[in-house]
């Protein structure tokens, strides 16, 4: 039997094929340096197609929207928040009507009492409306409320008026005398009939200065232009990588660049946030949502980390899988020798079961091989939302599935070599019968 296994006579033919093609490119070809210019210009457009798709889906879709901006309103910090904004409005109201001196216009005698009333009033309406906003009947008006800020937020970016939230100069303005309007009636609903007659709030009285910035107007433009392409681009970019990939030279050294592109495009976005949430910081911070910014920005960008993070494991899988698949001196030793093991394991298994198995494995060993790779793609392709941890799971699976699916083809490979040995022998033992019987008949004592 030969000594050298098929694993490693394919290794020696991959590497004579890629000392072959170095040796015929001359180091440059037309071919390889348009690979690499694709995966330059989807490199770039990555963290912007990317982080695109998610403004796409999460602030733009309303449905995502809510489903992300629901949940705050179960946040301590973003109910303070609220409580203390529309109870000082309605404080203020109150105080200003002069409500508290008609009351006791009728009862001289608790005039002194006018004082220490309008201090605890302040106090009672805040602790009425952080009840009322720790309700379980305040998540459906929480719900109501943010679904007419979306419209607000789509409205102020395309330029057309109406909704809650305005773009005034350079500020993003909320509007909440809805929400004022709610808790007043649940204020009279339990009890505090004072604020049954109180006129709406002006606008000035009731706006929130969401955010403050000059680039608002290159915001919309930005938005005028991004919105047609924002919802395919990140296909067009994965369609661009896929191509450097068939049209490269070496094509394993292409997929571990892209590999790189990826991780070095997920850094990217993920020191773009970091500098946005410091920017929100800057901007919230003279605001009533100062103490509430952190929950808004863990929740809107939750999607987008999430991304970051699968993209940057995805890079990872990529990275690792085109550099054990090429040409270099340590991917060449590394598979030779993890052929050289799971080879000489196969081949101790080939006298047992699992060698009659391994064959039929050894015969349709190319099909299993890409449908170990199908099934992986379609699982991340399909799986919703990706996460980095689904995407290592599902590479670890695959990885696992090769090494068996090898394994298998060597036990069926060298039960397949035992089986032809032992048929050459029992013909050779025939032989060396019949010769003997024929010399016995020829001999004159025969």
């Amino acid at each position: 039997m030969s000594t050298e296994s098929p694993e490693d006579v394919d290794a020696l033919k991959a590497r004579i094929a890629d000392l072959e093609s170095q040796q015929s490119s001359g180091g440059f070809t037309w071919r390889g340096l348009t690979a690499w210019v694709v995966l330059v210009v989807a490199a770039i457009l990555f963290p912007i197609a990317l982080t695109a798709f998610w403004g796409q889906k999460t602030l733009l879709d309303t449905d995502r929207y809510l489903e992300t901006v629901g949940p705050l309103a179960s946040d301590p910090t973003v109910q303070a928040a609220i409580a203390d904004k529309v109870s000082a409005t309605v404080t203020t109201q109150i105080q200003d009507s002069a409500r508290l001196d008609e009351l006791l216009n009728d009862y001289p005698r608790l005039k002194p009492l006018l004082g220490p009333l309008t201090a605890g009033l302040g106090g009672f309406v805040h602790d009425q409306t952080l009840k009322i906003v720790q309700s379980d009947q305040f998540a459906q008006l929480w719900r109501t409320v943010n679904t007419e800020i979306h419209k607000g937020v789509v409205s102020a970016l395309e330029g057309t008026p109406g909704g809650a939230i305005s773009l005034q100069g350079d500020q993003v303005v909320l509007d909440t005398g809805d929400l004022i309007d709610a808790v007043k009636q649940r204020l009279v609903d339990r009890g505090l009939t004072i604020v049954q007659n109180l006129p709406v709030p002006p606008a000035a009285d009731r706006q929130i200065v969401l955010l403050t910035s000059p680039q608002l107007s290159q915001a919309r433009f930005a938005y005028a232009v991004g919105q047609p392409i924002a919802q395919w681009l990140i296909y067009v970019v994965l369609l661009l990588f896929i191509i450097a990939v068939l049209i490269a030279v070496r094509r394993a050294r292409m997929v571990m660049a892209v590999g790189v592109a990826i991780i070095l495009g997920a850094m990217v976005i993920r020191l773009g946030m970091a500098f946005g949430q410091s920017q929100l910081d800057a901007t919230l911070a003279p605001t009533y949502f100062a103490q509430a910014q952190d929950a808004f920005w863990t929740s809107l960008t939750g999607y987008l980390l999430l991304a970051v993070r699968a993209s940057f494991a995805l890079g990872l899988v990529l990275a690792v899988v085109g550099w054990y698949l090429s040409g270099t001196r340590s991917a060449t030793a590394t598979r030779t020798y993890f052929s050289k093991v799971i080879n000489g394991a196969g081949v101790g298994a080939g006298d047992t079961a699992l060698g009659r198995v391994g064959g039929w494995f050894a015969r349709s060993r190319t099909f299993w091989r890409a449908f170990i790779v199908a099934f992986a793609g379609v699982v991340i392709v399909t799986t919703s939302p990706l996460t980095g941890a689904t995407i290592l799971w599902t590479a670890i699976i695959a990885v696992v599935a090769f090494v068996v699916l090898e394994f298998l083809v060597a036990a069926g490979r060298a039960h397949a070599d035992l089986a032809s040995y032992d048929v050459g022998a029992d013909a050779s033992e025939g032989d060396a019968v019949d010769e003997v019987a024929t010399e016995k008949a020829d001999s004159p004592s025969g």
